[in-house]
């Protein structure tokens, strides 16, 4: 019960809820994904203990990673390439080293890699200045800007021709592209073979051809080896890092080059980056090495994910820090989430920036690919809005919304309106959302369920002669003076408090949710209560009506509708006008929809079994209930005793094998739901009878049918 309800973001703790959710999400941690360094041809001999990993490493011509570093001054660096935001992914590594250099008292620094003449953007330097602004990792000394130091690059260069390290290269680009097509005909990855490597010394170049300089790397049978701050023992075979070049025909150095060069010169000890870099730091150490320079030790983390395990990108919502600010999260609510992706401190899950500083070490990362989980984000951003000061955010939501906040801008500094709001949101997204009943204008657009408490004579007479109360009422505007005079005025008409409250919240919120009573009719004032209350008592609003359900039209649609369908019983058809995959989908949003709306129904005073009564919560139940069993059809026959046989769409939309993964993930999503309706108090035959249970039992047995049609 404990684990379900964590999962479901409920019982116990904010701190407790996420140690739960974050070791029940360690048991599916993607094992590192490193396909990316088998797209370039690299093979990892050996990978301490990543699974999969197998060769043994062999001892001779080994470049290992140089522990010459320690007993320096710690100095770290992060060096983005100007060519677009800054990822969530460059956000965690600058994180990363800023807490390393600041938990050892060293340097943090940064450098711009702006060598790229074709791809460099000048706003995406600034995007990614303001971005670590923004994030609260400030870097020490001045940027350093790579294309300022060309020349240092040069340098070193002719040093490197000097000192036999590396070698002009007279290939012309129609040779190496033939070498190419063999290549790619022979289905090997491309490898410069050293064609100019060791050329005599009465060698004479060829006329006209401009050359370029390559590095030399070791050409034989052993393997450049580093001993990762993450990864631990990682060996590259010395066959696949071929000679590459680090100066072009005109002069300019290359990325794998400069970086060397900065890096040295820059004074950097720990380099801690991205796992998709560790191909390139098995051709830097060659430039370390052929330079006879310290190496300086390296840490690489685990790309992040999304959800469906696939690295994180656009797809899988916003990506860049700006989408970050803009969607409403907090940048410490950033710093605290993006720390616990890759590392962590015991079951520490909400800690201060400075606490991280003082815990964090290269031994407390992972390797295991994170998920980037919005859900957990969402629960820290509102632990981190909670404890912010009011005029702090009323300034953010300013930048923000400068135009809706603006005239407002008195009642959002106000604690207790900020109070108010801060139980209601995960997001600044949400806490002005939260706040729109106040900044509202008129006619009021209302909900059908409101308008419903708000359309009796009764309901109108009340209106009336509360408006009329409110308009002479000549007390203290508090919420505690205006509680028994709203309810004084309810005994004395011998109503239930209920039939002036359900009426008025309709008419000065719009909804059947919103704080209590006594705090709207305080926040929203009083000449506008009047107003509101008479316009709804004379029936002028609007009635917002809910969007529709998607259908077949929708682009969100995979099917058409059946030709049976009938727009009288939209419900009755749902499993004709969305796909199962979509109708899963969209009851994941509606269930989601379900739970906050009933924690603010919750928190505004309303009990359990008025909350299960509430008229929008039971549309929303309807309409899950309708998703769910569209979900569980099967296209051709929903019983488990005919799927077999009649259910060749669905065979050909799902493998046997995963028809039995998505069976496994059902029978979970039942325990999980049975746990926690037991929790609530149901006994088990009522946990049977459940409309949600009998849907997930009925997709269970399609997909077990599926599963052994395909055996």
């Amino acid at each position: 019960t404990i684990l379900a309800r964590a999962m479901h973001g409920r019982g116990g703790t904010l701190p407790q809820r996420l140690a739960v959710q974050n070791r029940l999400g360690s048991v599916h941690a993607a094992i590192m994904d490193l396909s990316h360094l088998q797209q370039i041809g690299l093979n990892v001999a050996n990978l301490a203990g990543y699974s999969g990993s197998s060769g043994k490493s062999k001892p001779q011509a080994t470049a290992k990673s140089s522990s010459a570093s320690k007993g320096r001054p710690v100095v770290t660096r992060f060096a983005p390439s100007p060519t677009g935001y800054l990822h969530i992914g460059g956000a965690r590594t600058s994180l990363f080293n800023y807490l390393f250099a600041r938990h050892h008292g060293g340097k943090f620094l940064m450098r711009i890699e702006d060598t790229d003449e074709e791809r460099h953007n000048e706003a995406a330097v600034d995007a990614i200045i303001k971005g670590m602004t923004w994030l609260g990792t400030p870097h020490d000394g001045e940027i350093v800007r790579q294309r300022a130091n060309c020349a240092r690059h040069q340098e070193i260069a002719k040093q490197l021709l000097a000192n036999g390290g590396a070698y002009k290269c007279y290939c012309s680009k129609e040779e190496l592209e033939a070498m190419r097509a063999e290549a790619e005909k022979n289905k090997v990855p491309f490898r410069y073979p050293g064609t100019y490597r060791n050329v005599p010394k009465d060698f004479k170049p060829p006329p006209g051809v401009e050359p370029v300089v390559r590095i030399k790397t070791p050409n034989d049978d052993g393997v450049t080896s580093w001993e990762d701050g993450v990864m631990g023992l990682i060996e590259i075979p010395n066959k696949d890092v071929d000679d590459f070049v680090i100066l072009r025909a005109d002069g300019t150095p290359t990325y794998l080059l400069a970086v060397v060069v900065d890096d040295h010169d820059m004074g950097v000890t720990q380099v801690i980056r991205g796992s998709d870099h560790i191909g390139n730091t098995a051709r830097q150490i060659a430039v370390f090495k052929n330079m006879g320079w310290d190496l300086p030790n390296f840490a690489h983390l685990p790309l992040i994910h999304g959800p469906d395990g696939k690295k994180l990108s656009k797809r899988h919502g916003a990506t860049g820090l700006e989408e970050f600010e803009a969607k409403g999260y907090l940048p410490e609510a950033i710093r605290n989430y993006l720390a616990r992706l890759s590392w962590g401190h015991g079951d520490d899950e909400i800690f201060s920036t400075e606490q991280a500083i003082e815990w964090f070490d290269l031994s407390g990362c992972s390797k295991g690919a994170p998920c980037f989980d919005f859900d957990k984000l969402n629960n820290i951003n509102q632990h981190y809005i909670k404890e912010a000061d009011t005029n702090r955010l009323t300034d953010i939501l300013l930048k923000l919304y400068p135009e809706e906040i603006a005239p407002f801008e008195q009642k959002f500094r106000d604690p207790q309106v900020a109070d108010m709001l801060k139980v209601r949101a995960k997001t600044l997204v949400e806490y002005k959302e939260a706040a729109g009943f106040f900044m509202a204008k008129r006619p009021m657009k209302v909900s059908p369920a409101a308008a419903k408490d708000m359309t009796s004579d009764a309901a109108k007479k009340n209106l009336r002669s509360l408006a009329n109360l409110i308009e002479t009422y000549q007390g203290e505007w508090t919420p505690a003076a205006l509680e028994p005079c709203v309810k004084g005025f309810a005994s004395e008409q011998g109503l239930k408090l209920g039939e002036v409250a359900k009426p008025a919240r309709g008419a000065l919120t719009g909804s059947t949710a919103s704080p209590g009573l006594f705090e709207v009719i305080w926040v929203v004032g009083k000449a506008e209560v009047v107003g509101r209350l008479r316009d709804a008592a004379d029936g002028a609003f609007v009635i917002e009506e809910p969007p529709p359900p998607p259908t077949a039209a929708s682009p969100e649609v995979a099917e058409a509708p059946s030709a049976s369908a009938s727009a009288s019983t939209p419900q009755a058809t749902t499993s004709g006008t969305l796909s199962p995959e979509e109708a899963e989908r969209q009851a994941k949003i509606v269930g989601d929809e379900i739970r906050d709306l009933k924690q603010k129904l919750k928190a505004s005073g309303l009990s359990g079994k008025k909350i299960d009564a509430n008229d929008d919560v039971k549309a929303l139940v309807a309409k899950l209930q309708s998703l769910k069993a569209a979900a569980s059809a099967a296209p051709a026959a929903p019983a488990a005793s005919a799927a077999p046989a009649a259910s060749a769409s669905a065979a050909e939309s799902l493998s046997p094998a995963q028809a039995a993964e998505q069976a496994a993930a059902v029978g979970d999503e039942i325990r999980n739901l049975k746990q926690k309706l037991k929790a609530d108090g149901l006994s088990g035959k009522k946990i049977d009878a459940n409309d949600e249970v009998k849907a997930l039992v009925a997709k269970l047995q399609t997909l077990k049918a599926m599963t052994a049609a395909g055996s």
